[in-house]
């Protein structure tokens, strides 16, 4: 869906589960800082059963690399094709329906 403030117009989409938005990735984070990825998770959280615990997190590439996306963020798609998430209450008070 569209969405404006007083310079831009973007494109955004709240994110609530996978699926919900294509960019969206599972990574995993292992208590060393080490991140993987898509298949990768599957593989690492087998090989983690009894062995170091692992945090699964969803998170999209935007220019700065990786950011978390949580359940009820918005995914804003600048027109440059930047992606960044922002929260909800931060998103209502600066876009609305284009």
């Amino acid at each position: 869906m569209k969405y404006k403030n007083q310079t831009e117009v973007v494109e955004a989409v709240q994110w609530f589960k996978e699926g919900d938005h294509p960019e969206v990735i599972r990574i995993l984070i292992t208590p060393e800082g080490t991140v993987g990825q898509d298949s990768i998770i599957y593989d690492a959280w087998e090989a983690s059963i009894g062995g170091p615990l692992v945090t699964l997190v969803h998170a999209v590439e935007t220019a700065d690399g990786l950011m978390p996306v949580t359940a009820g963020d918005y995914i804003i798609t600048h027109a440059s094709g930047e992606m960044v998430p922002c929260k909800p209450e931060i998103f209502e008070q600066m876009w609305q329906p284009a």
